[in-house]
């Protein structure tokens, strides 16, 4: 269950400014080329390459408290508190603790909330999208989750943009649920 959202500030939010940047600038150096059809790369034969352990520390060294690595069957998750905010980040594709793809997602559990509220975030929002669940308390949920596709041989720094929408994206996500100031 996620902590109440009532916070004023949170340790990551000073890479907004950074990251939203480095967006802007990369954008500027893609190349244009008309009537280029488009053409799907070759598999890589190696893994996309990000270690759940280089995850960690780079979430460490930009501000949030992060877990030991837990295990649901094939697929690892560490545990981020973010100010008074938790979050999950999920591994997908691993082979000795190396992923392909992960996943964030967050829980918020509160009696208003409604699958009406949560249909309302999925029609009007992109990026994160939610589903309803009631806890095994009986108390109303949303989870939201935002899928990251990783690229091969980028290493964690491919990160750093994802991790900005996430953040944005949830601050947003949990004010439409009424839980953040």
């Amino acid at each position: 269950m996620i902590a109440p959202f009532n916070r004023l500030d949170r340790p990551m939010r000073h890479l907004l400014p950074v990251l939203s940047a480095a967006v802007v600038a990369s954008a500027a150096t893609v190349p244009v080329m008309a009537g280029t059809p488009f053409q799907t790369p070759a598999p890589a034969t190696a893994s996309a390459g990000v270690s759940i352990e280089a995850v960690r520390s780079w979430l460490t060294g930009v501000g949030a408290v992060v877990g030991e690595v837990q295990r649901d069957g094939p697929a690892p998750w560490i545990a981020v508190a973010d100010g008074e905010v938790q979050w999950m980040v999920h591994f997908y594709g691993c082979q000795a603790d190396v992923c392909d793809d992960i996943q964030f997602s967050a829980r918020a559990a509160d009696p208003s909330i409604t699958l009406d509220r949560v249909n309302a975030w999925n029609r009007d929002q992109r990026f994160l999208k939610a589903f309803y669940v009631t806890g095994s308390d009986g108390v109303p949920s949303a989870v939201v989750q935002y899928d990251v596709l990783l690229t091969p041989g980028a290493g964690v720094a491919q990160l750093n943009d994802p991790a900005a929408v996430w953040i944005e994206a949830l601050d947003r996500f949990l004010a439409h649920l009424g839980q953040a100031q």
